[in-house]
């Protein structure tokens, strides 16, 4: 009787145990259609962590993305979703900023660089807008055309 006491025991324990790690079953990730986030890349150069910031600040109040995000390299470990890089290939420097500049922006997810696009934006200096200014607001409508995505609260 001692033998089934302490078998029935045992097997009352391992079924207590199994049925508290089984725990619910969850199917893989849930899946986020929400606004991704961006990191721009610091073009190289003099004038590279100016022309940064000055696209983050554009960039920003457009609203294609849930963050945007100061990058040092395309390789840097981060969270960011989507990358963007610019790079200078005509700058003329004026009195307030740029008096001219070309810009080849590269955009594209990273975990997918297919899926993207590369492109030259023209910027040129008029009143008291410099030529960034000229190119931040056609780069965002491109950008926020193929990333954008409705913010999830």
């Amino acid at each position: 009787m001692n033998r089934f006491l302490t078998l029935l025991l045992v097997l009352g324990l391992t079924a207590m145990l199994a049925a508290c790690a089984s725990g619910p079953r969850v199917a893989g990730q849930e899946v986020y259609d929400g606004q991704a986030a961006a990191g721009i890349v610091r073009p190289p150069g003099a004038q590279g962590a100016v022309i940064q910031r000055r696209l983050i600040a554009g960039l920003d109040p457009m609203a294609a993305f849930a963050g945007l995000y100061p990058l040092d390299s395309p390789h840097q470990s981060t969270e960011v979703e989507v990358l963007i890089e610019p790079a200078v290939v005509e700058a003329v420097p004026g009195r307030e900023g740029f008096e001219r500049l070309l810009l080849q922006v590269r955009a594209y997810r990273k975990n997918d660089a297919g899926d993207g696009f590369s492109k030259r934006y023209r910027g040129k200096a008029s009143g008291n807008r410099d030529a960034l200014d000229d190119i931040v607001k056609p780069l965002g409508k491109d950008l926020k055309r193929r990333f954008g995505a409705k913010p999830v609260y």
